[in-house]
C-alpha cells in the first residue's frame, strides 16, 4: 500500500496543470536542468513556497520518468479528457490503493449499471483495506482520512467521478477515451 512518504506525496497526487507545464518543456527538448531553472528560480508553477515548487516537481519528474515519449506528447499536446487519462495512467502505475479501488468499487459499480458512488461504498472500501493490510491499519486517523480523501481527489480530478449531492456521494462519469490514448501499451 502507501507508506508514509508516499503519502505526503500524494497531497500533489493529480498537479494536473504542472504536468502539463513539465510536459510541454519535455516535449520542446529542455533538460531537466532547464526544467528545474523554469520553476524553481522563475516560479513557472506560481506556488507560493520554494518547498511546495519543489514538491510538485518532483512529483512530476518521477512520474514522467522513463515514459515513453508518446504518453509525454499526449500530455503536452492532447486535449484537457486526453491529459487527465495519461496522466491518470501514470499515477495508476505507482499508486495500488487507486487501483483497487477502480477495481473493487467503480468496475463492480459499472458491472451493475449502478454509476453511483456513495459515502457508504468508499467507507466499506477504506475500512477493509484496513482490516486488510497491516500498512494502513497502522495508519493514524488524520493519515487514514487523507490518504482516502486524496485517492478521492485524483479520481474527480481525472474526470472519472463527479460530485453530487448529497454530499459524499460521487456519479461515475463515462470519460471517452481517445483514439491515441486507447492505442497506447
Amino acid at each position: 500500500m502507501l507508506c508514509r512518504r508516499q503519502q505526503k506525496r500524494d497531497n500533489n497526487a493529480f498537479v494536473l496543470t504542472e504536468t502539463v507545464k513539465v510536459a510541454e518543456l519535455m516535449h520542446w527538448g529542455l533538460t531537466q536542468k532547464d526544467i528545474r531553472q523554469r520553476v524553481l528560480v522563475e516560479d513557472l508553477f506560481q506556488l507560493r513556497s520554494q518547498v511546495s515548487r519543489e514538491r510538485a516537481l518532483q512529483t512530476i519528474l518521477k512520474r514522467l520518468h522513463q515514459v515513453p515519449e508518446a504518453y509525454i506528447k499526449l500530455i503536452a499536446t492532447g486535449n484537457p479528457d486526453t491529459r487527465r487519462l495519461t496522466i491518470l495512467f501514470l499515477i495508476l502505475r505507482e499508486h495500488r490503493l487507486l487501483r483497487e479501488l477502480i477495481a473493487e468499487v467503480l468496475l463492480d459499480k459499472l458491472k451493475g449499471f449502478d454509476y453511483m458512488v456513495t459515502l457508504a461504498d468508499l467507507r466499506t472500501f477504506f475500512e477493509g483495506k484496513r482490516d486488510q493490510n497491516s500498512t494502513v491499519a497502522a495508519w493514524s486517523d488524520s493519515t487514514y482520512k487523507k490518504a482516502a480523501s486524496n485517492t478521492l481527489l485524483v479520481l474527480v480530478n481525472a474526470g472519472l467521478l463527479q460530485p453530487t449531492s448529497p454530499r459524499g456521494n460521487y456519479q461515475i462519469r463515462a470519460v471517452p477515451v481517445s483514439s491515441p490514448l486507447r492505442l497506447m501499451e
